[in-house]
């Protein structure tokens, strides 16, 4: 889902859902301390750290950052700063170097099953049709979802949970949603499949080279690998079953929640109307540029997903489900949803 951020815009393709912002004007670079308190609702004078990988399903905080809504709910000092992955980013939080996190929601369950003690502040990001795929070359002998098995396929690399790679367990969140869509056709060979982690922009070089069968992308990836060698979709990873599946959500620790309700509340506040305001056709399009460094037209043309402005447990719920299934959180470990949930006015 996210990825390169160690690398500096090529100039030939976009780094599309998480890579280090290009405008630093949208970033306040300060070196303060992580927040602090405040009664609800009410100004926040602290510092408030919030870690972050920019892309596609982050768009809405820097819309926040961007048109001050942040400073009008309360929130006068907001730090937003990039991670290379979500691994980092717990870890940051865990460390008190980050506050709040928009973080992916394959390692956010991971770690509250290690009891993280983590909780959600609000939902990020919603597949749509076409925002994930597994795509190949054209012309390629992998003609259908069935000619997959026992193959490698590059997957990206900045959502990997660690302890799984080299268990036989899909090794992310796309990996595993990649292979229950992968079931309907291949039956348990689903989990015959190799999973190559990388950033996005290897992924798409070692697939143009022929290094790799397929791989799985997502925006502005497909569009770009669909327009310079004509790659064609193989399957779309979030369908049936894994449709409008959450991909990236908002968390901050549980001590710290409750140590800063003022904050908690000015943020949810901030983010719903810049979650309402992304949803704007246009909105998404006219940040990315200024935030990824990917191009106006790669903005213009990329399948965005949707921005909830609420929080749904039971959506949730079919991550934590996903995941289990394929033994990726162990049984009798699995996070109980409802209570990690922090309610707007809570």
């Amino acid at each position: 889902m996210t990825h390169d951020p160690a690398s500096p815009w090529s100039g030939r393709r976009s780094q599309a859902r998480f890579l280090p912002a290009a405008a630093a004007g949208l970033m306040v670079l300060a070196v303060a301390g992580c927040g602090g308190g405040g009664s609800a609702g009410g100004t926040v004078s602290s510092t408030v750290t919030i870690a972050a990988i920019p892309g596609v399903d982050t768009a809405p905080l820097y819309l926040a950052q961007r048109d001050g809504m942040f400073a009008a709910e309360g929130l006068t000092h907001v730090v937003i700063k990039d991670y290379s992955s979500a691994t980092a980013e717990l870890s940051a939080l865990a460390n008190a170097q980050a506050d709040i996190a928009a973080s992916d929601y394959g390692d956010i369950f991971y770690a509250q099953a290690q009891n993280a003690d983590l909780r959600l502040l609000a939902d990020g990001y919603d597949a749509t049709a076409g925002v994930l795929e597994v795509i190949t070359l054209p012309g390629s002998p992998i003609a259908s979802p069935a000619d997959l098995a026992d193959q490698s396929i590059g997957v990206p690399d900045d959502q990997v949970l660690p302890a799984l790679v080299g268990s036989g367990h899909p090794i992310s969140l796309d990996a595993a949603a990649a292979t229950q869509v992968l079931s309907n056709y291949l039956g348990n060979d689903a989990e015959t499949i190799t999973w190559v982690p990388m950033s996005q922009q290897q992924e798409i070089t070692a697939l143009e080279q022929h290094r790799l069968p397929a791989v799985l992308v997502s925006e502005p990836y497909i569009y770009e690998a669909q327009s310079e060698f004509g790659a064609t979709e193989v399957f779309d990873v979030c369908s049936g079953s894994t449709a409008s599946l959450p991909l990236t959500g908002y968390v901050a620790m549980k001590a710290w929640v409750k140590d800063n309700p003022g904050a908690v509340a000015d943020f949810q506040a901030a983010l719903d109307k810049a979650q309402a305001e992304a949803a704007m056709v246009g909105q998404v399009q006219q940040i990315l540029p200024k935030t990824t460094g990917m191009s106006a037209e790669d903005a213009d043309l990329s399948t965005i997903g949707t921005y909830p402005t609420s929080t749904s447990a039971i959506d949730l719920e079919r991550v934590v489900r996903l995941m289990s299934d394929f033994n990726m959180i162990k049984s009798g470990q699995a996070p109980a949803v409802p209570l990690m949930i922090v309610k707007p006015g809570s």
